[in-house]
């Protein structure tokens, strides 16, 4: 059963209509249509009343090229368009469930979304008072310098929190910002979505979702990179408008005048309204060049160019910061010198007790592998080989030959080379092995 179904009680006829009609009830009668509001192309907006009587505001997905309604079902127009239809439906609910995490007073808030009649729903708050462009238009109840840059200020912050969650508006101008009854501004219709519909769509790949004067050159060349530039751009064409009452040239056209080397059609604020601050103007121009690198690039760095007082809280930070890093930088250099100098202190320490300790004779590793480790004439240096020799021949000459060798050799179990050396020392033969270096 849908939701015509359950208005009437009876099926409708085979009737074809675009929008839905007056009390019409959504999600099981939670929502009744009071009236159609309008059509941008993706979705169709209603006004309508929730069950504890609150006004809201109803979107409902309905890209006309690929769809129509009958019987109150929401149909694809081919069945060439059904997966297209779909796919779309589905990115509508998806970009619904990313704008309901924004929370920020300046942006309009997103509290449900369901499926209906076949297709996707998201409900929004309803903000009584007029657009911007109403304002413009009417010429009545023209804002004042002071409330321009509050209003700008204020929508700045919003547009920094869209962009903090990796989000873009790409649909700002003055019909899509609302002031409430106390004069708050309010963000509405992001056109993310219908961008990214073009994309996913061959049937809507024709159709830009650009508004001359307001959107950036960037936004017109299908498959471009978009950048939070994109959206400060639109933000300052809207206060150009609201300022000078004229929308600004498109972007297209100035970025062809530039191309050919001719003055940009945009005239220049500065000089025109001094009933504002000059670093106000040059901002909002800065924001309009035409090469995305040329603008600010964050909400931020635009608040700055405008706001004194934040201005001096961030140069208070920056201060603050610099104090901090140099106090880092201090402490870590004095602790480093203290680590260099006790090191030396050990290191000296160190030196002076081995320089006590008493030095032990080198050992020299045999030369043959057959030579003992233990022989101590091998094991002398030359110096004192020849000092054992001596000792060696006083001891030969106080015993007799077989059995002083014998018994010295039983006695100090001496390897070969030492018996071969007392052996040339017994028939007068001088005797050395040296070592190969």
């Amino acid at each position: 059963m849908n939701a015509l179904t359950e208005m009437t009680g009876h099926e409708p006829q085979d009737t074809y209509s675009e929008e839905l009609k007056p009390r019409t009830q959504l999600l099981h009668g939670q929502y009744t249509i009071e009236r159609f509001l309008n059509s941008g192309g993706f979705a169709l907006t209603y006004l309508a009343r929730d069950s504890l009587e609150r006004m809201v505001v109803i979107k409902e997905c309905f890209p006309e090229s690929l769809c129509t309604r009958r019987g109150g079902i929401v149909q694809p127009r081919a069945r060439a368009h059904e997966k297209d239809y779909h796919a779309i439906v589905r990115m509508f609910t998806h970009e619904a469930h990313r704008l309901a995490k924004l929370r920020h007073p300046n942006i309009v808030g997103v509290h449900q979304v369901f499926e209906d009649n076949n297709t996707a729903y998201m409900v929004l708050d309803y903000v009584d008072g007029p657009d911007l462009l109403d304002l413009i238009q009417s010429g009545q109840n023209r804002l004042e310098p002071r409330q321009v840059k509050d209003i700008l200020m204020r929508l700045l912050n919003a547009v920094s929190c869209i962009h903090e969650h990796s989000l873009l508006h790409r649909d700002i101008s003055p019909d899509n910002i609302l002031l409430d009854r106390r004069g708050n501004p309010i963000l509405i219709d992001f056109g993310a979505a219908r961008e990214r519909a073009t994309r996913a769509s061959r049937v809507l790949s024709s159709l830009q979702v650009v508004k001359d004067g307001y959107s950036p050159q960037e936004f017109y060349i299908t498959g471009a990179t978009h950048a939070p530039s994109g959206d400060l751009y639109a933000l300052a064409a809207t206060f150009y408008h609201l300022i000078t009452g004229a929308a600004p040239p498109s972007s297209q056209l100035r970025l062809a005048a530039v191309a050919a080397h001719e003055p940009d059609p945009l005239k220049s604020l500065a000089g025109r309204f001094p009933e504002y601050e000059p670093d106000f103007l040059m901002a909002i121009e800065r924001a309009l060049s035409i090469a995305p690198g040329e603008r600010p690039q964050s909400a931020q760095e635009w608040l700055l160019d405008i706001d004194a007082g934040k201005r001096r809280s961030a140069a208070i930070a920056r201060a603050l910061r610099d104090e901090t890093m140099e106090r880092t930088i201090s402490e870590l250099v004095r602790a480093t010198n203290l680590a260099v100098a006790e090191a030396i202190r050990e290191d000296e320490l160190r030196r002076k007790a081995e320089a006590q300790k008493p030095r032990q004779p080198e050992k020299k590793k045999p030369f043959f592998p057959w030579q003992a480790e233990d022989d101590d004439d091998w094991l002398l240096g030359s110096d004192e080989a020849d000092g054992g020799a001596a000792t060696s021949d006083a001891a030969s000459a106080r015993a007799p030959d077989g059995a002083a060798l014998d018994a010295a050799e039983q006695a100090e179990g001496r390897s070969r080379p030492g018996a071969v050396r007392r052996l040339f020392r017994a028939i007068g033969t001088p005797f050395r092995l040296q070592r190969r270096t």
